[in-house]
This record gives C-alpha cells, sequence and structure tokens, in this order.
C-alpha cells in the first residue's frame, strides 16, 4: 500500500472511532488496543489535529495481510454464493415455502422477497400431480442415486436435476420423494425383542 492510499486509510479508520465515541461505543477502540489514554485523547481531536494525523508520513497504523483470514473468509464468500445460486435454481423449479425452510431456513417472508426480487409469481392451489409415467420416470431417478433420504442437500441437488430432466415441479418431485421415503422406513423390518426366560 502506497504512503497515499495508507493516508487514506488512517483518515477513514480514526473518523470511524471518533463517531463511535462520539456515540459513546469504546469497544472498537479497545479491540483495537487503545489504551484509556490514547481513547481519551482521541476523543478530544479537533477536525485540524485529525486531518494531520490522517495525512502525515509516519502513520499510525500497521498494514498485515492474514493469510489464514483472507482463505476462510473467501471459502465462506465462495459457499454462500453456492447457497445463494441453489436457492434461486430452487426457487425458480416451484420450490414451495415449506421446501425452502427445510432446506435453507428461510422464513415466508424471506422467500417472498426472493421471488419478487426474481420476477416469480407465487403458484396458488395443490402441488402438481404426477402422471403415472412421469411417477415412473422419477422413482427410477431417485433409486440410481442410491439416497435413502431426501433430508440433505445432495438430495435436494439429485431432485432439483429429476425436477429439471422431467419439467416437474420441484415441490411435487419433493413430496413424492418424501413419501417413498417414507413408506420404506415403514417396510423396514424390525428387531423382535428377546423374550426374558421364566
Amino acid at each position: 500500500m502506497n504512503q497515499r492510499n495508507l493516508s487514506g486509510a488512517t483518515a477513514s479508520i480514526l473518523n470511524s472511532l471518533l463517531m463511535d465515541l462520539k456515540s459513546g461505543n469504546i469497544r472498537r477502540c479497545e479491540s483495537l488496543g487503545l489504551s484509556v489514554e490514547e481513547i481519551r485523547a482521541l476523543s478530544g481531536l479537533s477536525l485540524d489535529e485529525l486531518h494531520y494525523i490522517g495525512q502525515s508520513k509516519v502513520s499510525v497504523l500497521d498494514v498485515k495481510f492474514n493469510h489464514e483470514n483472507f482463505w476462510l473468509i473467501l471459502n465462506q464468500a465462495r459457499n454462500e454464493q453456492a447457497r445463494m445460486l441453489m436457492i434461486d435454481r430452487a426457487l425458480e423449479l416451484g420450490g414451495s415455502m415449506e421446501l425452502m425452510d427445510k432446506y435453507f431456513g428461510m422464513s415466508p417472508s424471506d422467500v417472498s422477497s426472493r421471488r419478487r426480487l426474481m420476477g416469480i409469481e407465487s403458484r396458488q392451489g395443490r402441488t402438481q400431480s404426477l402422471t403415472e409415467e412421469q411417477d415412473a420416470l422419477l422413482w427410477n431417478e431417485w433409486k440410481n442415486t442410491g439416497l435413502e433420504s431426501p433430508e440433505s442437500h445432495k438430495a435436494l441437488e439429485a431432485m432439483m436435476l429429476a425436477a429439471e430432466l422431467h419439467s416437474l415441479s420441484l415441490t411435487a418431485v419433493w413430496t413424492k420423494v418424501c413419501q417413498w421415503c417414507r413408506e420404506a422406513s415403514k417396510r423396514v423390518p424390525s428387531v423382535p425383542a428377546l423374550r426374558k426366560e421364566a
């Protein structure tokens, strides 16, 4: 960072800290390691003094690039971007409010706002019913995934792919897959309890 940019950063941070102090918030100053004496001095700075310190060639800031935090935050940003893309894709495929809450923790108002932003009209009425042919095709698609539960995001990805492939509503696909998984769990034989010997 060159001297001009560093001076601008210094002025910006000092102004921000001063605004915090004027609001009675000293925690940010403390988190940066300022002593009580330095906080008092900063709070009493005049505009001229603040300008002089901010533009001084001797900077009060030490700039250090935190490599670990950079990669951590970058990965978080990429994960969030992937999450938002998945949300938009699910909404475009007709994901219901119940589905969006299940997989993304979105409230009805969040879903409505996102739909409006994307220009998606809310679908009224019952979930799309599948024909026998669609039912059979979807069953084969789901069986080929090898998944036994619709709970994971991997399962959601498989259901979205099936919805796209067969031009079906994601909610209709999800409803059907949930039904199959419930029925399959009921068919699992239970282990009989051992009888106590008399």
